[in-house]
C-alpha cells in the first residue's frame, strides 16, 4: 500500500516531483499562481482541455522551477465534498504512476478532512493487483511493469489531525484490498477452509472468529449449505465473526462464499467463462472485508459477519436436480438446478443468524443471479429490502461511497414460481419473472418476521472491465465501503 503522510504548508516549493492545486475555471492555487507568473502553464493548461474540476490531473515533465515532474490536480468547486476529494485521489495516483516518479509532495495546503478524503482515494486507486503466481513480467507490456511510486505527502493546515482521519480510511482500504485479493484468488488455492483460516487471521485485531464444520452444520441444521457443498472433496463452512465494539444488538452481515462454482451436476453450459467462477465468493469476501475495516479503525459498533462457504462441484455425492432438503428455518426446499446454489447456502445462513444473534439489521451480499446484470448492467447492484428506512440508507450511502444500488421490489407473485408440489417451496422457476427477483422472494421467506433485511446481487460488480476512480482494472472489493459506512462508529 502506497505511504501516505501530512505536512505543514512549506514555504517554498521542495525539489523533485509536485503537485499543485487549481480549481474550476483554471483558478490556479496560491502555489501554483507563483510558479507560473508568465501563464504559460495555464495556457497548456486550456489547450490541454483542463478545467480545475476534480477528477482532472495534468502532468507536465519538464516544468519550470527546476522540478522533476509537475501535476495540476482539479479540486473542483468552492465547497468540494468528500467524494470529490476522494476521486481527486485517484485522479492524483493515476497521474503520478504516469510521471515514474517514486515519491511526490502535493503542495495543497487543504483542511485536514479534505487532506485524509484525497489520501484515501490515492490509496483506494493505488491497489496493485494480485501478483503471488507471476514469477516473471512482461517488460514490453506498459500495464505489466511494476509502478514505482511508493510515498506522497500532502500539505494541510493541521497534519496531526489529518493523519488522525487518514488512519481510520487506510484501515477500510486494507479491508478493500483483502477482499479485492481473495476474489482474485484462484479456486485450487483457496476452498472454504482456507477461506475459514483467512477469517481467522482478523483475531490479531480483536474480532471474535467460530468455524461451523460438517459436523456443526448438521446439529444446526443448516442442510441447505452441507447439499450445496456435497459434490466437493471440500467440505463447507460457515464462519461467524463478531466486532463487539459496542454494548448494542449487531449489524449482521452474510455473505455468499462459493469458492468455486461448476453449477454442480446442472454444470455451466458457458465454459468460456468458467474460470471466473473463482470469484462467485466476492459476497463473502466483501463481508469479510468489512469486518476487517471496522476491526481496524476500532469502531464503535457491534458488528457481526457470516460467511457462507461452499465449492459447487458434480461427483457421485453432488445434489440432484429434484432433491428435498430441510433447511435452518425447518422449511423444506426442493433443488429445481444445482447452478442456483446460491440462494440456498445463503438461505440457511440468514435463518440462522437471525436465530443465533437478534440483529437490529441484517444483510446478505452475492454474486447471485445473472440476471440482475441483464437489468442493471454494471452501473448498479440490485438492492431488495423488508424496511423502507434500511433500504433507503443503504441507497444514500451507496452513492456516498461509489457503490451504488438501485432498489427492486419483493413481489409476492414470484411466490407462484417458488411453488412445489413435494416440498415447502422449490428455490428457482427459470419462468417468465426474472430471476433475481425469483431469487430475492425466496431469500425472503428464510427471514423472520419483525427483523429488517436487505439483500444486495452484485453480480457484474465483482469485476472492473475497465478503471473507475477508485479502482484500477479487475477486482472491485464492492460492498466493503458500503458495509463499513453503515457500521458507522
Amino acid at each position: 500500500m502506497i505511504r501516505v503522510a501530512f505536512a505543514p504548508p512549506a514555504a517554498a516549493l521542495p525539489a523533485g516531483t509536485v503537485v499543485l492545486g487549481c480549481r474550476r475555471r483554471r483558478r490556479p492555487g496560491p502555489a501554483l499562481a507563483a510558479l507560473d507568473r508568465d501563464g504559460r502553464l495555464l495556457r497548456a493548461l486550456k489547450a490541454a482541455g483542463f478545467d480545475g474540476d476534480s477528477g482532472e490531473a495534468e502532468l507536465f515533465r519538464l516544468p519550470p522551477g527546476g522540478l522533476d515532474a509537475l501535476v495540476v490536480l482539479g479540486l473542483g468547486g468552492r465547497h468540494p465534498k468528500a467524494p470529490d476529494w476522494r476521486e481527486a485521489g485517484g485522479a492524483l495516483l493515476d497521474a503520478l504512476d504516469e510521471s515514474g516518479a517514486a515519491s511526490a509532495t502535493a503542495c495543497l495546503d487543504l483542511p485536514a478532512a479534505a487532506a485524509a478524503e484525497l489520501g484515501y482515494g490515492l490509496v483506494l486507486k493505488g491497489y496493485r493487483p494480485l501478483r503471488t503466481y507471476r514469477t516473471r513480467r512482461d517488460p514490453d507490456d506498459e500495464d505489466d511493469r511494476e509502478p514505482v511510486l511508493t510515498a506522497v505527502t500532502i500539505t494541510t493546515d493541521d497534519p496531526d489531525a489529518a493523519a488522525r482521519l487518514f488512519a481510520a480510511r487506510q484501515a477500510v482500504a486494507e479491508g478493500v484490498f483483502l477482499a479485492r485479493d481473495l476474489t482474485d484468488e484462484p479456486g485450487n488455492r483457496l476452498g472454504p477452509e482456507e477461506f475459514a483460516q483467512h477469517a481467522r487471521r482478523l483475531e490479531t485485531l480483536g474480532v471474535e472468529v467460530s468455524v461451523l464444520d460438517e459436523a456443526a452444520l448438521a446439529e444446526a441444521g443448516l442442510n441447505l449449505l452441507l447439499a450445496v457443498g456435497r459434490g466437493s472433496e471440500r467440505p463447507p463452512r460457515l464462519v461467524l465473526l463478531r466486532w463487539a465494539g459496542a454494548d448494542e444488538p449487531p449489524l449482521v452481515l452474510v455473505g455468499k462464499g462459493i469458492t468455486f462454482d461448476s453449477g454442480g451436476i446442472s454444470i455451466k453450459a458457458d465454459d468460456d467463462e468458467m474460470d471466473a467462477m473463482k470469484a462467485d465468493m466476492a459476497g463473502a469476501a466483501a463481508v469479510l472485508g468489512a469486518l476487517r475495516a471496522v476491526a481496524g479503525r476500532r469502531a464503535a459498533a457491534h458488528v457481526v459477519g457470516v460467511l457462507a462457504l461452499a465449492e459447487n462441484m458434480p461427483s457421485g455425492r453432488a445434489q440432484r436436480p429434484g432433491d428435498v432438503w430441510s433447511s435452518a428455518a425447518g422449511l423444506t426446499v426442493e433443488v429445481i438446478d444445482t447452478d442456483a446454489e446460491g440462494r440456498l447456502v445463503l438461505a440457511d445462513a440468514l435463518a440462522y443468524a437471525a436465530r443465533r444473534f437478534a440483529p437490529r439489521a441484517m444483510i446478505d451480499i452475492a454474486t447471485l443471479t445473472g440476471t440482475v446484470e441483464e437489468v442493471l448492467g454494471d452501473f448498479h447492484a440490485g438492492l431488495y429490502a423488508n424496511d423502507d428506512r434500511l433500504a433507503r440508507r443503504l441507497l444514500k450511502l451507496g452513492r456516498h461511497e461509489a457503490e451504488p444500488l438501485w432498489r427492486l421490489p419483493i413481489t409476492e407473485s414470484c411466490d407462484e414460481d417458488l411453488k412445489s408440489a413435494i416440498a415447502d417451496l422449490r428455490h428457482c422457476a427459470w419462468d417468465d419473472v426474472p430471476d433475481n427477483d425469483d431469487a430475492a422472494r425466496f431469500l425472503w421467506h428464510f427471514v423472520p418476521e419483525g427483523v429488517a433485511w436487505a439483500h444486495i446481487d452484485m453480480a457484474g460488480k465483482e469485476f472492473a472491465d475497465d478503471e473507475d476512480p477508485l479502482c484500477p482494472e479487475g477486482t472491485t472489493g464492492f460492498g466493503v465501503r458500503l458495509f463499513d459506512a453503515l457500521a458507522g462508529g
